[in-house]
């Protein structure tokens, strides 16, 4: 599995357990590029990328809001509850 598959899943996995992080990544599915781009600007210069929990929020934006990433996650989100 592909680190980027790893990151799909891992990220799924936590907004099925999460409702705060699911809206956000729900928020962000619904971003054009530019907003998205905008968006990891304003949390780069929020979060400190020498902080461990900081370091870590700031790959998880950067990662959601890579193109069709927020929308992926969303479909295996609901993917897996269809199927349950």
């Amino acid at each position: 599995m592909s680190d980027y598959e790893q990151l799909l899943e891992e990220i799924g996995e936590v907004c099925r357990k999460n409702q705060e992080l699911l809206e956000i990544v729900k928020k962000v599915a619904t971003l054009d590029s530019a907003k998205r781009y905008e968006f990891r600007k304003r949390a780069s210069k929020i979060l400190k990328r020498e902080n461990g929990i900081d370091k870590e929020a700031l790959k998880f934006y950067y990662f959601i809001t890579e193109e069709n990433a927020a929308e992926e996650i969303l479909r295996r989100i609901n993917s897996v509850k269809r199927e349950t």
